[in-house]
């Protein structure tokens, strides 16, 4: 009989239904989604904490451990009532949760309620499994306001202790695409608001587009209400072209026609899109924040400022250099960060965890 493990997270993203699938393989998994939507809400807030109660007292008595993605308002319940029980409690930290940019509100410690509930979630849990070591501890630089970001520098004294485990990706869904391509830039990022447009560094790619107009730069993900917002403030340049969002089935074929990939994030933790896009050959253009450094590595271009000069002639270097570069990405990704090692590293702790004797 598999053990019961009770898996909770806020949206169903697609690193969080990987993990589902690959959790579901060896334990009796029970979910609850704390529904981020309904909880911005209080009486939805309210409907979700009694609902996953409710939950809990039918679920954790028989529980062997507890999987949370994100430490947030959705583990204060999970991780009180597991403590109370014996139940270890691992939280899987993404990037929101391990920050505060505060001229652009974003990270969880940016706000004056949720700042305190995390601190609790963070202080109680069991084990703390960051997608990249800079998550817990990041000095400060120029794109993220010049203060030191992660876990540590907004929980004062915490003794958690913690194991990184990066996500994990399937090649065969990211296919290497031709060797030749032709100059084009991409970004992929849902872009509905102004304050993601700059945590994704989109205000920069812009501009330095500006300055390198005999590339095409595309924007994938940007919703119809934003596309008017940035012809209005931005006024790109004609070489811009801003997509609506996409399937994520319609990436590989994307990417396949890309040459640069450009991750110019403010904040954030270990990309998806550009790890899936240098699977893909893209050769990458990044910022020097959290897990961005750590997936590039030696086959692409880190910008060390965040100035639209500097940008420019990272992307222009990418642009050079030749098609055993492409191949160079796609080895990183495969090498690095498989959904095999993800999967073997992520049990392997997660069975330690749930028998005391053996060591955390």
């Amino acid at each position: 009989m598999k053990p019961r493990l009770l898996f909770i997270y806020l949206h169903p993203s697609p690193f969080v239904q990987d993990d589902l699938t690959l959790l579901t393989a060896h334990y009796d998994v029970r979910t609850f989604h704390f529904d981020a939507q309904r909880a911005r809400s209080p009486g939805g807030m309210q409907r979700l904490l009694w609902q996953q109660y409710q939950w809990l007292q039918r679920e954790l008595e028989e529980a062997a451990l507890i999987l949370g993605w994100f430490a947030d308002y959705h583990m204060v319940l999970p991780v009180n009532r597991a403590r109370r029980r014996g139940v270890p409690v691992a939280l899987i930290l993404g990037g929101f949760d391990c920050r505060c940019l505060k001229a652009l509100h974003d990270g969880v410690f940016c706000s004056a309620w949720r700042a305190p509930l995390a601190r609790y979630v963070y202080r109680h849990a069991t084990l703390l499994l960051p997608v990249t070591a800079a998550l817990m501890e990041m000095p400060a630089t120029a794109w993220t306001e010049n203060r030191a970001q992660g876990v540590r520098a907004w929980v004062p004294a915490l003794t958690t202790p913690f194991r990184v485990i990066p996500t994990g990706y399937d090649p065969e869904q990211w296919p290497l695409g031709p060797a030749r391509r032709a100059p084009i830039v991409r970004t992929v990022a849902f872009v509905d608001s102004m304050r993601v447009l700059r945590c994704k560094g989109i205000d920069l790619l812009l501009a330095a587009a500006r300055r390198l107009p005999d590339v095409s730069f595309e924007v994938v993900g940007v919703t119809p209400e934003m596309q008017q917002a940035i012809q209005a403030q931005y006024r790109p340049s004609p070489n811009v072209h801003l997509r609506p969002p996409v399937p994520r089935d319609a990436l590989p074929a994307i990417y396949a026609e890309t040459s640069v990939y450009a991750q110019l994030s403010r904040a954030e933790g270990l990309p998806n899109a550009l790890c899936e896009a240098m699977l893909c050959g893209c050769i990458p253009v990044g910022s020097p924040v959290f897990g961005i450094p750590e997936a590039i590595g030696e086959v692409g271009f880190i910008v060390e400022e965040p100035e639209a000069e500097a940008v420019a002639a990272a992307i222009r270097a990418a642009l050079a250099c030749g098609p055993a570069r492409r191949q160079q990405a796609r080895n990183r990704i495969v090498q690095r960060f498989s959904r095999e090692r993800r999967a073997r590293e992520l049990i392997t702790t997660l069975e330690a965890l749930r028998r005391p004797q053996l060591p955390t």
